[in-house]
């Protein structure tokens, strides 16, 4: 990473076609070329993002432009040039800010607040439901919930249960889950498919088609 910000060339003052930004951000790429993009990043930014951010709004942005400019030098060589780069660069940033707010919406929010309980089996039910609204279809669904619900609580370790609700019934984000399970994605995919290995053999074993179920969790 350290080489990307290492000159090349002679400085220019600006980089008008997507051929001069292109080789100026290439590795080792020009220090002027990062610069003028993250000052045009900000100046995207502010517009783009200020209605839906309540404070601190240029530290926020110079952050936000910050991650986004890594995130174009890496994926430079994706560019395909089907529009202008700074157009190309903006989306990205626009990106992640909105990302980035999407992700502190859950910071009051703690995961272990979040028990499984009738809130829970009624928002789970709500995600399974299907198309069709006869009594039998929604009396068979309800007892798949309730069948499904019960093995979580019996079956599933303390951790899996945490997981399979914030990420499965609440809805979390996985970034939001792994940070606050203090973990990372890998352990955490780990962890809900063997939570969900467990339902289904306990599903089979009930003799219910786990696969009806499953892919709805």
């Amino acid at each position: 990473m350290l080489n990307w910000f290492k000159r090349r060339r002679k400085e220019k003052s600006s980089y008008e076609t997507n051929e001069e930004w292109i080789e100026a951000l290439k590795p080792p790429v020009d220090e002027r070329a990062v610069e003028l993009l993250r000052q045009q990043l900000i100046r995207g930014l502010k517009p783009a993002l200020y209605k839906y951010v309540d404070r601190e709004l240029d530290q926020f942005v110079e952050d936000v432009a910050q991650d986004a400019l890594l995130k174009v030098l890496d994926n430079i060589d994706s560019f395909r040039g089907d529009s202008k780069l700074l157009t190309w660069a903006m989306k990205i940033a626009v990106r992640e800010g909105l990302t980035e707010l999407r992700l502190k919406r859950y910071d009051d929010i703690s995961i272990e607040d979040l028990k499984p309980d009738d809130n829970s089996r009624e928002v789970f039910s709500l995600s399974v439901a299907g198309n069709e609204t006869s009594p039998d279809r929604s009396l068979h669904e309800s007892d798949l919930v309730d069948k499904v619900m019960t093995i979580i609580n019996e079956e599933l370790t303390d951790k899996q249960k945490r997981a399979i609700n914030a990420l499965m019934i609440q809805g979390l984000p996985v970034p939001v889950v792994v940070k606050q399970m203090d973990t990372n994605r890998n352990a955490l995919y780990k962890l809900v498919h063997d939570a969900r290995l467990k339902i289904k053999n306990k599903l089979e074993i009930e003799g219910i088609d786990p696969d009806e179920m499953l892919n709805k969790l």
